[in-house]
């Protein structure tokens, strides 16, 4: 699968780099070693590799990203209890209890991939391959790939921090240009779209010139501008007085050119929706790429046995078993009943995206656990079980923590889709036919097709209104979505962060006191006190066909326990029929679950959700950097 060696990344950074300050980590050749780097397309390509090894990092999407910085929201978040909240750790920055001296909130691998990328760029811009006919095109394939990777950071950067250092330019030799105040991200998100805008005209599309979505390519780029374009006309924290969440007037031609870009992602037909949900989960477990339908636009590749938490900090909770090997620690990225019931109970997401059992126990019991915790569910889309041979070879033998090698799918198109059908709606004051059916094309994979009148047509064709259709996109991504690292960010640009977590606080606690409760247009008012279970005839997993979340079993409810465990039945009360003490502390931690996102208990203001700057990066910047947002 992978056409990105991680073996020769070490050797390619000691020979073409040399450290030269701690401020931004910054980095720079010898002039002998520049000149003679880009006279060769494949030292160029050797050192663009060392670019794609930082994004592969573990503080940026092998982990940071993917799973430690995407939570807290409404459909995810991180696995803590009362007392472990808001520590100085994950769990603290999860639930917006970040601090300057929390050493998980450095930033100093992404600066070093930017000042990576600025070498790299400035060295083809000046190479005279440039000129050469037989090397050109190549090298500016090269360049739009910098240039992409450039921008991806930058942008990961704002929405994290906010207003940041920006520089686009290598650490001069004097280092007059490495002690930098922030720009304020407005200017940088222009840079962004500049760059991407000058890559999309290098790079091919997937499956040409042997480009695969391993690496940079057209669709994704122009993607990325559609992502960059929403996020630039959204809402966010602005360091003004009170802190207020904004997005500014022009706003409108970002949301144009984000239109524009899906437009030519469709048009061109290269990237297609896997017809099946689950398959593409499947492969990314297993390691495959997908040439046939090219869905995801993006992969940051991972080597198995090296790098990468996907699958271990995040996934169906694996323990320890002679089956499967090493057991993973999956509660780092949860989720609970609350989007469990979000979802229509006929839609096929569901089941792929909520994990409702863990797999074994501390006895090393070779079945599915079932999860009786309802504030402590997983997500499905990554399983030990859809794993490579390779990987269980690795897992079997080991006794500790592995690189699990699975890729990060930064993109996919049905990304794509519903960024076109938000922008038709906003832009047109209300749903054009454009936008009802690339909704429409999304639902369709997601369910059945006996069902496509009621849940796709009818669904769709009923929302008439601006507000109507977008309510329709905020719960269609958040279905689509789920674990992908999607949600919060999409909620801030939409300044619905606080609102829809308080919302997810408001129907769990509904739930556990047995009151009607609506999510995302379902209604529930009569929810079981009990759940029953039993497994299937291979005696290792639960049969999901006869468990019923939504109707109450009044056949087994009159069972006693003898009779229940005759017929194979285990009984789990649920919810409302849970003991006091259980709906105590799960009301306890669903209020305390991102709650320094709250002026009431940081004291400073609403929606702080932007991190502090490190305080080794304050220390270091000569008097250019201060912390704002109370920090």
């Amino acid at each position: 699968m992978k056409k990105i060696s991680f073996i020769f990344f070490s050797i390619i950074i000691s020979t073409f780099f040399i450290s030269c300050d701690d401020y931004l980590d910054t980095y720079s050749p010898s002039k002998y070693d520049n000149v003679m780097v880009y006279r060769s397309v494949s030292s160029t390509e050797d050192v663009l590799m060392g670019i794609y090894s930082l994004v592969a990092d573990a503080n940026m999407y092998g982990q940071r990203i993917s799973t430690n910085w995407c939570t807290n929201n409404d459909i995810e978040f991180v696995g803590a209890d009362e007392t472990s909240y808001n520590q100085a750790t994950n769990r603290g920055v999860s639930n917006y209890f970040a601090t300057p001296g929390n050493s998980v909130l450095t930033w100093t691998n992404m600066y070093k991939l930017i000042e990576r990328a600025n070498l790299c760029i400035e060295g083809i811009k000046t190479s005279p391959l440039l000129d050469d006919n037989d090397s050109k095109s190549q090298m500016k394939m090269l360049l739009g790939e910098a240039l992409t990777l450039r921008a991806l950071t930058y942008y990961e950067l704002v929405k994290h921090w906010g207003d940041v250092p920006f520089k686009e330019e290598p650490t001069a030799a004097d280092l007059s240009n490495v002690y930098l105040p922030r720009t304020n991200r407005d200017t940088i998100y222009l840079h962004i779209l500049a760059d991407l805008q000058e890559a999309e005209g290098y790079v091919p599309w997937v499956n040409e010139s042997g480009y695969t979505s391993e690496r940079v390519t057209k669709g994704f780029i122009k993607g990325l501008m559609a992502r960059v374009c929403l996020s630039a006309g959204g809402y966010s924290l602005r360091d003004k007085e009170g802190y207020p969440m904004e997005r500014p007037d022009n706003w409108r031609s970002f949301y144009e050119l984000a239109n524009q870009k899906c437009k030519e992602i469709i048009d061109k037909g290269t990237h297609q929706l896997n017809p099946s949900y689950v398959n593409i989960w499947k492969n990314i477990n297993a390691l495959k790429l997908d040439p046939t339908y090219n869905e995801n636009l993006f992969e940051v590749a991972l080597g198995l046995g090296q790098s990468g938490e996907i699958g271990y900090s995040i996934g169906v909770r694996f323990y320890t078993n002679s089956k499967y090997g090493y057991g993973n620690n999956a509660n780092v990225v949860n989720t609970n009943a609350y989007y469990f019931y979000s979802f229509d109970k006929k839609d096929l997401r569901r089941d792929v995206t909520v994990a409702k059992a863990a797999y074994s126990n501390s006895a090393g019991d070779l079945k599915e656990v079932f999860q009786t915790n309802p504030i402590s569910y997983n997500i499905a889309k990554w399983d030990q079980r859809w794993m490579s041979k390779e990987w269980l070879a690795l897992n079997l033998a080991a006794n500790g923590k592995i690189g699990y090698g699975i890729n990060w799918v930064v993109m996919r198109f049905s990304d794509v889709l519903l960024m076109y059908a938000e922008t038709e709606n906003e832009l047109n004051n209300g749903p054009t036919p454009a936008a009802k059916n690339a909704l429409k094309d999304v639902r369709k994979r997601a369910f059945s097709s006996e069902d496509y009148t009621q849940k796709v047509d009818n669904y769709v064709d009923n929302l008439t209104t601006k507000e109507d259709f977008f309510n329709a996109i905020v719960n269609e991504r958040a279905w689509e979505f789920g674990g992908e690292a999607v949600r919060k960010f999409d909620l801030v640009r939409w300044n619905l962060l606080q609102s829809k977590i308080q919302e997810q606080r408001q129907a769990f606690i509904a739930m556990l006191n047995g009151q009607p409760v609506t999510i995302f247009g379902n209604t529930y008012t009569n929810l079981p006190l009990n759940l029953y279970y039993k497994y299937s005839s291979d005696a290792e997993n639960i049969d999901w066909t006869d468990v019923n979340f939504y109707d109450t079993r009044d056949d087994l409810d009159a069972l006693t326990t003898d009779e229940l465990t005759a017929l194979g039945y285990t009984k789990v009360p649920w919810l409302a029929g849970a003991s006091d003490a259980n709906k105590t502390s799960w009301s306890n931690r669903i209020t305390l679950f991102s709650s320094g996102l709250e002026k009431s208990v940081n004291g400073v203001c609403d929606n702080r959700y932007l991190y502090p700057i490190h305080s080794t990066a304050i220390s270091d910047s000569q008097g250019k950097l201060q912390n704002s947002y109370g920090y």
